[in-house]
């Protein structure tokens, strides 16, 4: 096996350089697989407007790729297995403390130390932290499950119900993969807004009954027009970033008593007036990433989804990057203008 591999690093100003770095540690217990595919997530963007000092590690966590190798045990799954992989929570939990006891691996106590992520030819994770994918899921699919888990996840915490009326503030991504969620379980009634052109028209196929632009108070006067001025059962803050504008729209679309959901990492400062939600008893669900919920995991759910077909969620990946063109990638991503809503970095 090779010593050196090769990443992408930012180098602390913004600008990502392909190199050869170490291979990733072989910790104890780990499997050691071969990244196909990463996503661009927006906290990658939003990590690299806020960095200044250079990655000593590979970033990169919307990954899948082939198992190359795998530690004793009967992990249920083989060499050469095509899987999508949980970088942050089971990949690296150790399934020993209270939160990893009850499925809750985003806050397990004591996680391994960091080997890198996906912006490399190779990466170490925990067998439980890999999750097969269906034989018809190509490395596109693979690398779509994990935003898709984090939506699946933020919707089961909330307690979404079949029926209910489900607002989404933002098509990137999250916004997209919230969209399908709250379809696949079963909402009366879908509602999302969208920023660009590409985004609305993904919105209405991933399964938004209507699209709205992003001006303020757009989606929320929408939302009360079709609900009679009642307002949606949940709303999911998909947007985040450095600006709170989303936060207050998802509050001000939510009716009394409804649950207002925030999947969106807003990396700013926020004065929020909490006396209406309290008077209006909305509940502000907080959600991160993924875990189980009623035996089952977020990226089982997520994986069904995207293999069933039914939500053209890989029609958000516009563009493709090899890892030498990872600079070029990442300028896609942050240039709407391209046309981009998904960008990937691809490798074999």
């Amino acid at each position: 096996m090779a010593t050196t591999m090769r990443a992408a690093l930012d180098d602390g100003n913004g600008v990502y350089r392909t190199q050869d770095v170490p291979m990733p540690e072989m910790f104890d217990g780990a499997a050691l697989i071969r990244v196909r595919q990463t996503g661009i997530c927006g906290s990658d963007l939003h990590m690299t407007t806020r960095r200044d000092e250079a990655q000593d590690l590979p970033s990169g966590h919307e990954v899948t790729g082939e198992v190359v190798e795998l530690p004793a045990g009967n992990h249920k799954l083989q060499v050469g297995d095509r899987v999508a992989i949980d970088t942050v929570c089971s990949g690296r939990a150790c399934f020993d403390c209270r939160y990893c006891n009850y499925g809750q691996y985003r806050h397990c106590m004591n996680f391994v130390e960091d080997s890198g992520g996906g912006f490399a030819e190779y990466m170490t994770r925990r067998p439980l932290g890999l999750f097969k994918l269906g034989d018809d899921m190509d490395w596109t699919d693979g690398a779509l499950v994990e935003p898709m888990a984090v939506s699946v996840h933020g919707l089961r915490y909330a307690g979404m119900k079949p029926g209910d009326v489900v607002a989404v503030v933002g098509s990137a991504p999250i916004g997209l993969s919230s969209i399908a969620s709250a379809h696949a379980f079963g909402a009366s009634k879908v509602i999302a807004s969208a920023k660009y052109p590409q985004q609305a028209d993904l919105a209405s196929k991933m399964g938004a009954d209507v699209v709205t632009g992003a001006e303020p108070g757009e989606l929320a006067d929408r939302v009360k027009e079709l609900t009679d001025g009642v307002g949606a059962d949940v709303v999911v803050e998909s947007v985040g970033g450095h600006q709170t504008v989303t936060f207050h729209e998802a509050l001000n679309a939510t009716r009394n008593q409804g649950t207002m959901v925030y999947l969106g990492g807003i990396k700013v400062p926020m004065e929020v007036d909490l006396f209406d939600p309290m008077l209006r008893e909305i509940k502000i669900i907080s959600s991160n990433c993924y875990g189980i919920i009623d035996g089952v995991h977020d990226y089982e759910v997520a994986i069904n989804l995207l293999a069933s077909g039914q939500y053209p969620y890989r029609d958000a990946v516009k563009h493709r990057f090899g890892l030498e063109e990872v600079e070029q990638g990442f300028d896609t991503a942050f240039d709407k203008t391209t046309g981009a809503v998904k960008v990937h970095i691809v490798q074999g």
